[in-house]
């Protein structure tokens, strides 16, 4: 996160025991000091506490005056009153948690998040700040994210007294949900209608300031490569499904739902009983692969969920990338800039780091 320290904070000679302890900070790289007002640059130049810094951390603090991030941004100052600027106790209280990604299921969604940033972010930085605790997993349910933010907003109130905003300001989370999409709709000319997402899904997140991602797919384990169905052919009790789901298209495979397929209960649906844009996605599949694929990969595959986010591990980086090739580019709304939805998510989390 880009820390910028206003004039005040430097121009009291007071306040250089805390700016000591914000250092571990910058010199750990959790953090980057900048100083882009010239008033607030002068105020350090002229600061006791820069004259008290010595070798490599002058150096480590000029190197990063130098440079420009592109991350979110934390203003430090003792005399505003604004909703806006943290004091000194609340900054550093603030900066000291991690970055939460809030997934619906810990244990079956970390592989897939961990798989991406290992393969994907060909700068190590996630993987690092992973490794460093400053970014965590962690288990949001759900339909209970939405519980999980209030519930921790609630708490801030007994945490600290320095913490005086609103309590939101206060989160430090990123937030990744399963679109849930059962079909998508493409144009005569193959290009996709892109789905708005339904405003009640994100009205939560808005009001609360609070980035977030939905998937694209249905779920992550649409997102498995089909080298991983392939080698199901080997095996005698998976062969059967993985030779009907093979021969789906990519935005079939986006949007079935490999645990359950098209099944109610202990009977599978017939065609006529699905809607019509779920009937229009599968409607050049024959009724044996239908039949097939009809009740799931859980039939074949125990513990579906607990296990099949493992399959991850088995792919490489090309493997993964090739099952979204098809996929719509994600806008950010950020930088404005469009990008494949892995690299999307990568820049999110840099940005918030």
């Amino acid at each position: 996160m880009i820390v910028n320290i206003k004039h005040d904070i430097f121009s009291n000679s007071g306040n250089d025991n805390d700016l000591n302890d914000f250092l571990h900070f910058f010199k750990s790289g959790k953090h980057q000091l900048i100083l882009n007002n010239p008033d607030d640059f002068l105020s350090f130049e002229n600061s006791t506490w820069k004259n008290s810094l010595k070798g490599d951390d002058l150096r480590l603090i000029l190197k990063g005056l130098k440079s420009t991030f592109y991350k979110n941004k934390i203003s430090i100052s003792n005399l505003s009153n604004n909703d806006e600027d943290f004091s000194l106790k609340e900054a550093y209280l603030f900066l000291q948690k991690p970055l939460q990604i809030l997934v619906e299921h810990l244990d079956y969604d970390s592989p897939f998040f961990i798989a991406i940033i290992e393969k994907l972010d060909f700068t190590g930085k996630l993987i690092d700040a992973f490794q460093n605790g400053w970014l965590e997993f962690d288990h949001g349910g759900g339909s209970t994210i939405e519980s999980v933010i209030r519930n921790n907003i609630t708490r801030q109130i007994t945490t600290s007294p320095y913490f005086i905003k609103p309590l939101e300001k206060y989160l430090r989370y990123f937030v990744i949900k399963d679109s849930d999409r059962e079909y998508c709709i493409i144009n005569k000319d193959g290009t996709i209608i892109e789905q708005e997402l339904i405003e009640s899904k994100v009205r939560f997140f808005s009001e609360k300031k609070v980035p977030f991602h939905y998937l694209y797919k249905r779920e992550k384990e649409n997102y498995v490569p089909d080298c991983v169905f392939e080698l199901f052919l080997q095996d005698k009790v998976k062969k059967g499904f993985a030779e009907a789901y093979l021969k789906l298209n990519n935005h079939q495979k986006d949007f079935f739902d490999l645990e359950k397929g098209f099944s109610k209960g202990e009977e599978l649906k017939k065609r006529e009983e699905l809607s019509t844009e779920i009937n229009n996605l599968y409607k050049n599949i024959s009724d044996q692969t239908y039949e097939s694929i009809g009740f799931g990969f859980a039939n074949s595959y125990p513990r579906f969920k607990a296990k099949f986010s493992l399959e991850f591990k088995n792919v490489d980086k090309e493997q993964i990338l090739l099952r979204i090739k098809h996929q719509p580019l994600v806008k950010s709304k950020i930088d404005g800039n469009e990008r494949n939805e892995f690299e999307h998510i990568i820049n999110e989390i840099k940005r918030l780091l």
